[in-house]
């Protein structure tokens, strides 16, 4: 048998309060957790606040920032953008970027939809095909001039305010040449990710030096015309296209097999 322990002559009852059981119920939910930055609940938060917040005279603002942003990622690299650099490029503490963006993460999505401003929205005009090469050949041009930030397109969703500028107008020219709003959603999703695949693949090719291209070369040479026989019979065209030539090739491809529904019904 386990005695008991002693019970103190001075000890005094637990003067705590016990805890009612619909105590923590009248104490009201749980604060919802922080939705996650570049979600769909992050912008709609985000675009509340910037209704909110009125920008101060001359003072930091987050066209200022990511700006900034993105001037020291096409200089330095992704890798060099953190935020107390970034203070240092735009001569400001970097605390104060903080009242702006709350990490690190928010401030690479912003800065990608500072990178979508820079397109500039072409009409449709008459041919809706060539409106919608001109505008793919602009978001390229857009996208070739900041290939440090290009890999971030691939993180998640566009949903800041340049993204929705682009998507708006797009659609819009679409459904104003008779476009079906099911097949236009269709094309412009479409070309939008085969203009960003291309732009993927370009910049991790452009990090390719002359030796390992050289040697990719001499892989495909060396092949055994046995097992591999087009590929070694044409082992330098393989290697030597040039990225423009395989977009415009891509994307002229790509229209021309395009019809004009005008049903939701209607393949594309």
């Amino acid at each position: 048998m386990n005695p008991q322990p002693a019970t103190r002559p001075d000890a005094q009852p637990d003067a705590r309060p016990a805890t009612r059981p619909d105590a923590r119920a009248a104490a009201g939910p749980a604060p919802a957790p922080a939705a996650e930055p570049g979600s769909p609940a992050w912008w709609r938060a985000r675009y509340a606040e910037r209704e909110r917040r009125r920008p101060r005279q001359g003072g930091l603002t987050l066209d200022r920032i990511t700006a900034g942003a993105l001037e020291l990622a096409d200089r330095e690299g992704l890798e060099a953008l953190t935020m107390r650099r970034l203070g240092e490029h735009l001569q400001v503490r970097h605390t104060s970027l903080y009242r702006h963006v709350a990490s690190r993460e928010e401030l690479l999505i912003e800065t990608v939809d500072h990178m979508l401003g820079e397109i500039r929205l072409p009409s449709l005009g008459g041919d809706w095909r060539a409106g919608l090469e001109a505008g793919a050949r602009e978001f390229r041009r857009v996208l070739a001039a900041h290939p440090a930030v290009v890999p971030l397109l691939t993180a998640g969703q566009l949903l800041g305010p340049n993204a929705l500028r682009a998507r708006e107008h797009a659609l819009a020219e679409l459904l104003a040449h008779g476009w079906a709003p099911r097949p236009a959603v269709h094309v412009y999703l479409t070309v939008t990710h085969f203009v960003i695949g291309a732009a993927v693949l370009d910049s991790a090719g452009a990090a390719r030096t002359a030796g390992q291209r050289a040697a990719m070369a001499e892989l495909f040479a060396s092949l055994s015309p046995r097992t591999h026989p087009v590929v070694h019979r044409h082992a330098e065209l393989l290697n030597s296209l040039d990225p423009q030539a395989e977009f415009d090739f891509g994307l002229r491809t790509l229209l021309h097999g395009l019809d004009h529904p005008q049903s939701e019904e209607a393949p594309v």
